[in-house]
């Protein structure tokens, strides 16, 4: 490859990869102008620290979600994790007078053990991940309501604690995990074994790789990554135990939607990068709908609007040329028959 077809080739990849958070911002922006006269926030520098906490806390808990995901397991447990790691980490913390760090040590440690018990209820359950995960998710959405008399825990008034949910520091985490999640996927034994078992796990296996090993070390790393997450959530928001069955999930559905543009930009940058990219733009869009409109008006729309953005991504996905082309086929066969 000579000099131009390289530089042409890294321009392509920028590009695709900027090219959803750019067109977002740009709409967004105008929107935002077109509104009326009052000053434009948006692009401004409060603004962009806003998003990038937002950013944070999305990519940490999309990732955790995402390891598992790519790999073929649609787990549902995550949020339940999260808020039981939270809950008991925070009144540890709380109630001993620890700092920010052995907080953070106390949020990764739990969500380990709590992700490694997932995995083995699936492991040797022997049941489905979906049954498995749920079934997890329950008991720990029960766990929760019933430790430290039901109050959950509230960590974000106390300032050493909600400086981890504020920019610059936020970054830490973010770093952390990004990091972790590319180490995992790119350089580990055990991420690299898993994408030859998510290909093909009959010939993964006949090679000699051992799928419960693997999938127990895929959840010590979803959990490490979670713990973070759990950091970043209990800095800003207060954890809650006033569960209905399965209320945790819906934190899945929200994070998972970075994952889906992340594997859709992949080509373009990897999945790593992609996932934040993912983050970005529908944080981008979140901020700008909650500008213009209402913050509930602001925050409805928003979820309307990512679902139309994840469909139409699709649309001009490969996946969704192919489905377009399908349908072109048909078409034409129906008109022929009716000639």
């Amino acid at each position: 490859m000579n000099k131009e077809n390289k530089a042409l080739a890294i321009t392509k990849r920028i590009g695709g990869t900027i090219m959803l958070p750019g067109i977002m911002f740009v709409i967004m922006l105008l929107l935002c102008i077109a509104r009326g006269p009052q000053p434009v926030v948006y692009g401004t520098l409060p603004m962009w620290k806003s998003v990038i906490i937002s950013v944070a806390a999305s990519t940490t808990t999309a990732m955790g979600i995402g390891l598992q995901f790519k790999n073929g397991r649609f787990d549902f447990s995550g949020g339940s994790i999260m808020a039981l790691t939270g809950i008991i980490a925070g009144n540890i913390a709380k109630d001993a007078g620890l700092g920010l760090l052995p907080l953070m040590i106390l949020c990764v440690l739990i969500s380990i053990v709590l992700s490694v018990l997932v995995g083995l209820f699936y492991v040797y359950g022997r049941l489905p991940i979906v049954i498995a995960s749920i079934s997890m998710a329950l008991l720990y959405e029960a766990i929760s309501c019933n430790i430290w008399q039901g109050k959950g825990v509230t960590l974000f008034n106390i300032t050493e604690y909600a400086r981890i949910a504020t920019f610059p520091l936020v970054l830490v985490p973010l770093i952390i995990v990004v990091l972790i999640y590319a180490f995992y996927s790119y350089l580990s034994k055990s991420g690299k074994q898993s994408t030859l078992l998510a290909n093909n796990q009959a010939s993964a296996v006949n090679i000699g790789v051992k799928e419960p090993r693997n999938i127990l070390i895929s959840y010590v790393y979803s959990g490490i990554i979670f713990g973070f997450a759990t950091v970043i959530s209990l800095g800003s928001n207060q954890v809650s135990a006033s569960f209905v069955n399965l209320s945790t999930v819906s934190q899945l559905f929200s994070n998972i939607l970075p994952v889906f543009i992340g594997l859709m930009v992949a080509g373009f940058c990897g999945d790593t990068i992609g996932t934040v990219i993912g983050s970005l733009t529908l944080s981008l869009m979140s901020y700008g709908l909650t500008t213009v409109f209402l913050n509930e008006t602001g925050s409805s729309l928003s979820t309307i609007f990512t679902a139309l953005f994840i469909l139409i991504i699709n649309i001009v996905s490969a996946q969704g040329r192919a489905f377009l082309k399908k349908i072109g086929s048909m078409f034409k066969k129906g008109v022929r028959s009716t000639g």
